[in-house]
């Protein structure tokens, strides 16, 4: 992508006053009118906004309950790495396994029973009632 003839203009005008022996002194209207002519012709279009895709942290919840994910994205969601979530569907007797399938010797977990197994292993250390009524609400 080359320079805008804008651009080169307002280069050049650096360049000449980094040049420029000390004391030299330019008008205001001629560097006004130099500026003005490095002024694009036509407006720049407006940037594209991308759209920002989710997270699957944020995709587990929101998502339907019978999308299938594999490995990766649910390490993603829960915040952990791949290593937990193969060792999480291996069988052991002091932990519940995380729902799971296999498709082609690759696991796949369906969404709907990774939110009900999280929600059933999770921990509530303050319930949200007890949190409002300790504020006053």
């Amino acid at each position: 992508m080359g320079r805008s003839e804008g651009s080169e203009t307002i280069s050049e005008l650096v360049q000449w006053l980094a040049k420029a022996p000390a004391g030299t002194m330019l008008a205001a209207a001629a560097i006004s009118e130099l500026l003005e002519s490095a002024r694009p012709k036509e407006p720049l279009p407006p940037a594209a906004v991308l759209p920002v895709e989710p997270t699957w942290r944020e995709r587990l919840w929101t998502a339907p309950a019978e999308t299938r994910i594999g490995v990766r994205e649910l390490a993603e969601a829960v915040g952990r790495p791949r290593s937990w979530v193969y060792r999480r569907t291996a069988p052991s007797a002091d932990r519940a396994p995380l729902p799971h399938r296999k498709l082609d010797g690759e696991l796949v977990f369906v969404v709907g029973e990774i939110r009900a197994w999280l929600r059933e292993h999770e921990t509530v250390l303050v319930p949200a009632v007890e949190m409002a009524a300790a504020r006053g609400h």
